[in-house]
């Protein structure tokens, strides 16, 4: 569009329609229409910046053709014609969305008055919605930067995080590749289950880092052979809530923290940090504690010899509703467990 701003001027009488051409000319792109019917044929082919409109007219009188006007280009600023002033008429036109209205018969200066403040009003409207156009590009652009720092920082802290998981095997033999196996067969039953996508990050995220709580755990105890004295067995049921303590204050892992926390509970109530009973414990360490369960009896530990697929398969059977999830339990017997573990 050129820097003359477009009028259309509506009118079915010749008289008024040429006034306000000749009044406008030297100044503006100025178009006419006799009727409705040819004024949004024009709105039609074209962009106009204020359309100046009669109110009595045949077929489409004023109002209802501005009421079509403004729900076609409702910023295009619309300009009433009227022989006659009444608060009523006024009333509709603005609630209808004209700007302002002109009296027959007018005069030069208030058509021009008019005009130029509808051509004003008109250009705000573009260099408000340019400036919004820039800053939702710009919002865009800062959203997209923010997440990708902080996806760099979730992987970051994973690399660290890993990094710690790997301090724990170093200083438990057993637990060496435990987490990723866990993992694995965590997300055997998570698929199972028709977890959602949500859900099965999660459970992933949780099932990596629910021994993290070991690396606060005495070398000694972790590597002892011997049974556990009571003592040392409360030392290693700390480690869910020291690892719940680890995770904790990292934003984006706030939603693990309770299947960290809770993947020692048994079902029956009976089990370790706080005793929490069925469905009281979050659906995620219920899957853990199988998953965590399954992988200690198919290894080789300091304590006891590694079971094989049959047994481990009665195990979960004989512990079905006290120690694990029914359900979880009746899942897992359709899955093929994975083979026994040797040194």
């Amino acid at each position: 569009m050129g820097e003359r701003g477009r009028i259309l001027v509506v009118d079915d009488e010749l008289g008024p329609r040429e006034a306000l051409r000749m009044i406008l000319q030297d100044d503006y792109d100025v178009s006419t229409a006799h009727s409705g019917e040819q004024a949004l044929d024009h709105l039609s082919r074209g962009e106009f910046d204020l359309v100046i409109l009669d109110i009595r007219m045949p077929n489409i009188n004023g109002l209802d053709l501005l009421a079509k006007v403004k729900k076609r280009v409702p910023d295009t600023e619309v300009v009433m014609i009227t022989a006659y002033a009444s608060v009523d008429t006024a009333t509709k036109a603005l609630r209808h969305g004209a700007l302002d209205y002109l009296i027959k018969p007018f005069d030069r200066k208030s058509v021009i008055e008019v005009v130029e403040k509808g051509l004003a009003r008109r250009a705000d409207s573009r260099f408000m919605k340019s400036k919004l156009a820039e800053l939702q590009q710009a919002n865009k652009a800062l959203v997209e930067e923010i997440e990708r720092a902080c996806r760099n920082i979730q992987r970051h802290f994973m690399e660290t995080v890993s990094s710690l998981v790997a301090a724990v095997d170093a200083k438990d033999s057993y637990t060496k590749s435990h987490q990723k196996r866990v993992v694995m067969f965590a997300m055997l039953l998570g698929a199972e289950l028709g977890l959602s996508v949500r859900e099965m990050e999660l459970l992933q995220q949780a099932a990596i880092l629910h021994d993290i709580g070991k690396i606060g755990v005495p070398e000694q105890i972790l590597r002892k052979k011997a049974s556990l004295t009571v003592e040392e067995f409360n030392i290693i049921k700390q480690h869910p809530i020291i690892g719940a303590e680890i995770i904790s204050p990292v934003r984006f892992l706030q939603e693990i923290v309770p299947l960290i926390l809770h993947h020692h509970e048994r079902f029956d109530g009976t089990g370790y940090p706080q005793g929490f009973k069925g469905p009281a414990v979050p659906l995620g360490a219920r899957i853990i504690a199988v998953a965590d369960a399954v992988d200690a009896m198919l290894s080789d530990r300091p304590y006891a010899p590694p079971k094989t697929t049959a047994e481990v398969r009665e195990q979960l059977r004989l512990f079905a509703g006290t120690q694990f999830d029914p359900q979880l339990v009746e899942l897992a017997l359709k899955l093929d467990l994975p083979a026994r573990r040797f040194p």
